[in-house]
């Protein structure tokens, strides 16, 4: 079944401890990208520099886990995201609830 054509996305904690996505979050990953975040006690910083694609469904991952982080007190932020799916996030008002910084370029 893993194919060429398998739609992959990975995530992983970075070397400094931030959470690293790349790929596709799409709706077949959404809920193993909700577990994993969920698993880090307080995921405060996400580098988005390899993520390729998000589904609306996607959105829900990052609003969750904004709620559960800044119900710690703390905020989320977003870091090397890439022009594409920055514009996703400020179309769907994520850019006023979301700290986020754009990929350089």
């Amino acid at each position: 079944m893993n194919g060429k054509n398998a739609q992959m996305f990975e995530i992983q904690l970075g070397p400094s401890g931030e959470v690293v996505m790349a790929g596709r979050l799409d709706a077949t990953q959404c809920d193993g990208a909700l577990r994993f975040l969920e698993a880090v006690a307080a995921p405060r910083v996400i580098d988005l520099a390899r993520l390729e694609y998000i589904a609306s469904s996607g959105l829900r991952v990052f609003l969750l886990t904004q709620k559960r982080v800044r119900g710690s007190g703390a905020g989320l932020r977003l870091i090397n995201v890439p022009p594409q799916i920055h514009d996703i996030f400020r179309y769907a008002g994520f850019d006023r609830i979301i700290d986020m910084s754009r990929a350089a370029g």
